[in-house]
């Protein structure tokens, strides 16, 4: 089949999302056009799909040409606050000549297709794959909403009560043709209690973020750079500041000086916790910015691979997933108690979740009572029973059985 992709942001935590089920569909032999914004960070292509790109808003130009914190980087977000406001009106509808250009790359691409697939957010995507299937009506279009949109965030001018009624009209305007709605878990509740007399209610299907790929479960290795007798627990990603923090774990194993262990973090050399303490306790390493495939030999090597979860309630959990293909024991600190990521590391099992809020010197009992248990991984059977909606493969079978009809 020709199957066509409008999710917009590329790097975002939705374009890794439509990444793994590109790669799905890619893997299983289909003809993949995807649509996309033309990201200035990034240039890499996957082979097997065609990629349509167009001009970004003004405002993603601008952001990417000044990031940091610069004065121009301060003014361009100060321009974007205004033209929002200035679009709470026609809200989610932000640039329309943007929403021109999408429409005008997926109708072009939806030539020859039999499914196009929108993805939220942005609403253009959904208002393009909207207007291909109203040229084409024998084109199959699934809305995927990976955001909530009623129900889920919007301009705080507008209060929640506004917000689930402007976003039901355009449900009803935008999905009225879809064949297929699909919406992520975590709405479910929501839908079922507020949505059930819209038209579109039944076509609804719950499926949760595609981030756990079976096709990539990896073999584990010891790494023989590791002392005998010396457990090895490795951390890979970023630390920004004010979103993830190492400063509770490395209390944690200050509370622990005896235990034999190697402490490996990946991928920031310039946090002040973390170097701090890598100066005081040699068990502590740091490796900085390594290539994706270094990175992922380390943490195959590991006996416990660290996750360090985010302060904000809305960020998409990718890194979880990646780490439970490894099948390895997790170790987890959180610092809110509506963290994203905890309903799938409990589902996970072999995980010691450590609450930053809670005392250092109980949560380092905790943790060595943890490194010293038994640790039997899970099958990859067991992961598919209990995470199948979060695979790829779950996504591409609903594509492939909507083909078929």
């Amino acid at each position: 089949m020709k199957i066509v992709i409008a999710a917009l942001q590329r790097l975002s935590a939705n374009g890794i999302c439509a990444q793994a089920v590109v790669s799905e569909l890619v893997r299983r032999g289909h003809e993949v056009v995807w649509v996309c914004n033309h990201e200035f960070e990034s240039d890499d292509r996957q082979d097997g799909v065609e990629f349509r790109e167009i001009d970004p808003r003004w405002v993603d130009v601008a952001l990417a040409r000044h990031p940091g914190r610069s004065a121009a980087h301060t003014a361009i977000v100060a321009a974007n606050r205004f033209g929002m406001l200035r679009s709470l009106g026609t809200w989610p509808l932000v640039s329309k000549g943007y929403s021109r250009r999408v429409t005008r790359a997926v109708c072009e691409a939806c030539v020859g297709a039999d499914i196009v697939v929108g993805a939220y957010t942005q609403i253009d995507a959904l208002m393009a794959a909207h207007e291909a299937k109203s040229r084409n009506p024998r084109l199959h279009y699934i809305a995927w909403f990976l955001d909530s949109f009623v129900g889920g965030y919007g301009p705080r001018f507008l209060s929640a009560k506004q917000l689930e009624e402007r976003g039901k009209r355009w449900d009803r305007e935008l999905l009225d043709n879809a064949d297929v709605v699909v919406s992520m878990e975590s709405a479910r509740c929501f839908h079922m209690d507020r949505c059930v007399n819209e038209p579109w209610f039944e076509k609804m299907r719950f499926l949760d973020l595609p981030l756990l790929d079976l096709h990539r479960m990896v073999d584990c290795s010891d790494d023989p750079g590791t002392p005998k007798g010396v457990k090895t627990i490795v951390y890979a990603g970023s630390l920004p500041k004010g979103i993830r923090s190492p400063r509770f774990f490395l209390n944690v194993l200050s509370c622990m000086p005896e235990e034999p262990l190697r402490v490996v973090f990946v991928g920031d050399a310039a946090n002040d916790d973390l170097n701090a303490a890598a100066s005081s306790d040699r068990r502590i390493e740091i490796r900085g910015r390594l290539s994706h495939g270094d990175a992922v030999a380390l943490l195959r090597s590991a006996d416990f691979v660290l996750t360090l979860r985010n302060r904000l309630d809305n960020m998409t959990p990718s890194k979880v997933f990646e780490l439970m293909a490894l099948r390895k024991p997790i170790l987890a600190t959180y610092p809110i108690d509506d963290e994203p990521s905890m309903p799938y590391l409990k589902r996970y099992g072999d995980v010691l979740l450590l609450d930053e809020r809670s005392d250092a010197s109980e949560a380092a009992t905790k943790l060595r009572d943890f490194l010293r248990m038994s640790h039997e991984p899970p099958t990859v059977e067991e992961l598919e029973k209990n995470f199948w909606n979060n695979t790829p493969s779950a996504f591409c079978d609903l594509i492939e059985l909507l083909g078929d009809k």
